[in-house]
């Protein structure tokens, strides 16, 4: 029984002693910082040891029957040199994290000794917010390193957390002289909390705040947008064109950094001549009668009219005699340009007031857009009745005004002709008688 007993307790001393090779371990590692972002570089420092490897048979290979102070300390070789090496253990870490010193020839190690070593590990810029898979492994191998074989290895993670990242914008058009608001959004695009969020604008002519220029948000977490809005007024002197506008974002990220972020937005400003039409003066119309109407044209807008053009349109009411369409050109903000057409009004026309139809089309100033303005000038016409009738009375008028005119020049028309017969005949009779003296 007792020789039974030895042989179970010699083959499972020789089966723990195939199975007990891993001679070095990993102690510890850590990290040179806790909180890691994409874009660090980090400090993985790792402390290993060699232990001296125990069994259940004794120094000199002699069998004891206590078990408990059976132990066999096998003799290390002087050939036995190891590697260190700090893997990726996954797709996701093979793709964001580059290890640019991740390998250590350690030598030889003795039974009982310590070693420590650092790797460089970089996370990429654009690696997401995750945990990474990582591996140490440790391979026992020649003098000259060539052949590896891993002894042991110890999984471990990196913890990289997310940073905000923003998106600022604003698409906002104010009119010369307005009022209005600028709307901004804030997208935080990153994989980490924004805290204490504020945001300021840096308004300058010819923009003025009416209310204040700077909001406190709050927290804005990953992939959240937020929505602000500053009420400013537009003085009448701004240009045309596109102003930038500064921004200063401030924010706290989730490890308690603060950071501010400047960018600017662009505000269009924008306008467009305000032409008005008018009728300036006009003679007195009839169906059947021909007659000047002179049209004012008004820019009451704050920008200029460039390469601006009239043109009236005939219609069932009224024929056009004169050029119906006249090149302005440029007019003026705040300035009035007056042109002149003669229509004629139809014979069947049998109302009091006719529509006179006009268009314009013009450029803004700065804008290859074009405009076109239509609109309806309302002229009142006389019957032709009337028409006659007053006219009658004036041409009456007209005749006795003109014999009274005409009188007097055709006395005074006489009064020289005479004169001038009278004189010569004195020349013609001295002239006679000078020559009839000498003969």
């Amino acid at each position: 029984m007792k020789g039974y007993n030895i042989l179970i307790l010699l083959c499972m001393g020789l089966l723990f002693l195939n199975l007990v090779s891993a001679e070095v371990m990993i102690d510890s590692y850590y990290f040179d910082d806790y909180y890691i972002e994409p874009g660090d570089d980090i400090g993985v420092y790792v402390k290993f040891h060699r232990t001296a490897t125990e069994s259940l048979l004794g120094a000199q290979g002699k069998i004891t029957y206590d078990i408990s102070k059976v132990k066999i300390l096998r003799e290390e070789s002087p050939d036995e040199f190891y590697i260190i090496k700090v893997l990726p253990d996954s797709n996701l870490s093979s793709k964001y994290i580059i290890i640019s010193d991740g390998e250590k020839r350690i030598g030889h190690v003795s039974a009982g000794e310590n070693w420590a070593s650092e790797f460089k590990i970089k996370v990429r810029n654009d690696a997401p917010a995750a945990l990474y898979d990582m591996v140490f492994k440790i391979f026992k191998t020649d003098p000259e390193y060539k052949d590896e074989e891993v002894i042991f290895q110890e999984p471990f993670q990196i913890e990289v957390r997310g940073v905000p990242n923003f998106d600022i914008y604003a698409e906002n058009v104010f009119d010369i002289g307005s009022t209005g608001d600028i709307n901004i959004t804030i997208n935080n695009k990153g994989d980490g909390i924004a805290k204490h969020v504020s945001i300021a604008l840096e308004l300058s002519a010819p923009f003025t705040s009416i209310t204040s220029s700077n909001r406190y948000i709050g927290t804005i977490n990953p992939h959240e947008s937020r929505n602000v809005s500053f009420r400013v007024s537009v003085s009448s002197d701004a240009k045309v064109k596109t102003y930038k506008i500064p921004i200063i974002l401030t924010y706290t990220d989730d490890n308690g950094t603060k950071s501010n972020l400047k960018t600017d937005v662009g505000i269009q400003i924008n306008s467009k001549p305000d032409i008005s039409l008018g009728l300036d003066r006009i003679e007195e119309l009839a169906p059947g009668i021909n007659g000047k109407i002179i049209i004012s044209v008004a820019n009451e807008g704050f920008v200029d009219a460039k390469f601006l053009k009239l043109t009236l349109e005939p219609t069932e009411d009224y024929d056009v005699l004169s050029i119906n369409e006249i090149y302005i050109g440029n007019l003026d903000s705040d300035d009035v340009e007056t042109q002149e057409f003669v229509i004629k009004v139809n014979d069947d026309v049998d109302k009091r007031e006719i529509p006179i139809r006009a268009r314009l089309k013009y450029k803004g100033e700065g804008s290859n857009v074009d405009y076109t303005k239509e609109d309806i000038i309302n002229i009142k016409i006389l019957s032709r009745e009337e028409y006659d009738a007053k006219h009658k009375v004036n041409g009456t008028f007209s005749i006795i005004l003109s014999l009274i005119v005409a009188i007097p020049v055709i006395f005074i028309s006489a009064l020289i002709i005479w004169f001038i017969y009278k004189l010569f005949g004195l020349i013609t009779s001295y002239i006679n008688r000078k020559l009839f003296l000498k003969t």
